[in-house]
């Protein structure tokens, strides 16, 4: 493996592991820590649902807002590094849990489209733009 390619795979790593903090940090409602995940000026929108929230007060009140009960599950990255830039795509399966550990439900599918930036804490979230496909616990099935 060439240095370029391992350093193309760390990189990789490490926004598959900013990702996975992410998913887990919201699902477990830790708001300041999945506020971290984010720069302090970053943003989180759901494309068609009203939310857009930015910087780190707002993300964590967002999280606070949802409280315990999400699985988030991201799936088939594709993700591109430009020097201290990246893009990420995935796909995003997002359940519901029950506390009397009751079979998870699915809530929604849909993907992120996510602008990184490499900061001295490691890569951060710019933006994360979420559209989903539908709201399965919704009225007729619609966000």
């Amino acid at each position: 493996m060439s240095e370029a390619t391992a350093v193309k795979f760390a990189d990789w790593l490490a926004i598959r592991e900013l990702t996975a903090t992410y998913n887990r940090c919201f699902d477990e409602a830790d708001a300041e820590g999945w506020a971290r995940t984010f720069t302090p000026s970053g943003r989180l929108e759901v494309a068609g649902g009203g939310i857009a929230c930015t910087g780190w007060t707002e993300l964590a009140e967002f999280c606070r807002s949802r409280g315990w009960g999400y699985l988030h599950m991201t799936l088939d990255p594709r993700i591109r590094v430009e020097e201290a830039l990246a893009r990420q795509e995935c796909n995003l399966l997002m359940l519901r849990r029950r506390k009397d550990q009751s079979p998870p439900t699915l809530l929604a599918t849909g993907r992120y489209t996510d602008g990184l930036v490499r900061t001295p804490a490691g890569w951060r979230f710019a933006e994360r733009r979420i559209e989903l496909d539908n709201r399965l616990d919704a009225p007729g099935g619609q966000p």
